[in-house]
């Protein structure tokens, strides 16, 4: 699928922007101005959030710049990793989630806008039951910001291993919030994207939301920047709905869209010298 094929046959909203910055002040202004109508109307709004797809430093900004009222903002972070003990790795760890988003939103954003610490929930151990009921008890969260691995997953939810179920793509649809060893694959593509081939450090164990959570989600805010985006996108908004892509029940949602980079909306080439361009 060409560029020019992605626009013509698209099933729902996508925007083509320019790279990874520009992208990441899209969603930013999509975040911003879902909490104002929100607020407006006196509601709260809920978010779900990964670490990875998204640069949470321009909504920080844009929240200063513009006063945007934050003290009935929830958000739910997607995902973190464990360590071998099942425990949460420390904010000390170079790969720490809990650290990225304080240092990059939380930490950033002006005292006055109300933002309460409280609000931010992370998948931990000893609060996956009581997530996923918060967020299935409301109907879903406002808006989940989502990217996807190399194998199609969403958060940490990778195809299932052989034998694991009889019924797979069923099994990912009703999968929630739970404790996992995240696939060899999706491993590795952290280990090259994350830690620059220093496989001793990523962790083996996370937490994650489930695709229950995620899919009750009202409305549901791709995003794809990297250059193996490429093929990921296309299996997933274009493909067949399979367990081996679960990204790809996304095109079950009634309310999608998607924010995707020129380098991700070129059409995936074969290049055996593996120049990736990043």
């Amino acid at each position: 699928m060409t560029r020019q094929d992605l626009l013509a046959q698209k099933r729902y909203p996508i925007a083509i922007v320019p790279n990874s910055d520009a992208l990441s002040r899209r969603c930013a202004r999509v975040l911003a101005d879902l909490i104002l109508q929100n607020d407006r109307a006196g509601k709260p709004s809920t978010v779900i959030l990964p670490v990875g797809p998204l640069d949470f430093r321009p909504f920080a900004d844009l929240c200063n710049q513009e006063k945007v009222p934050l003290a009935n903002l929830f958000i739910y972070m997607m995902d973190e990793y464990l360590d071998e003990r099942d425990r949460p790795i420390p904010e000390s760890h170079p790969l720490s989630f809990a650290r990225f988003v304080r240092e990059n939103l939380v930490n950033r954003l002006d005292s006055s806008l109300g933002f309460a610490s409280k609000n931010l929930h992370s998948p931990l151990p000893d609060k996956l039951k009581a997530i996923s009921e918060t967020l299935l008890g409301m109907g879903g969260a406002d808006l989940c910001f989502a990217g996807m691995g190399l194998t199609g997953h969403l958060a940490f939810n990778d195809p299932p291993e052989p034998g694991e179920t009889d019924d797979p793509l069923n099994w990912l649809r009703q999968c929630r919030a739970r404790k996992l060893t995240i696939s060899r694959e999706s491993v590795a593509q952290m280990v090259m994207g994350g830690a620059h081939g220093n496989w001793a450090i990523v962790p083996k164990r996370a937490c994650t939301l489930g695709l229950k959570e995620l899919l009750a989600t009202k409305h549901i805010h791709l995003t794809f920047m990297r250059v193996w985006h490429s093929g990921v996108l296309r299996r997933a908004m274009f493909g067949p709905i399979s367990a081996d892509c679960p990204g790809s029940l996304v095109q079950e949602h009634p309310s999608v869209e998607a924010t995707i980079a020129e380098i991700a909306a070129a059409p995936p080439l074969l290049n055996v010298a593996q120049d990736t361009g990043e």
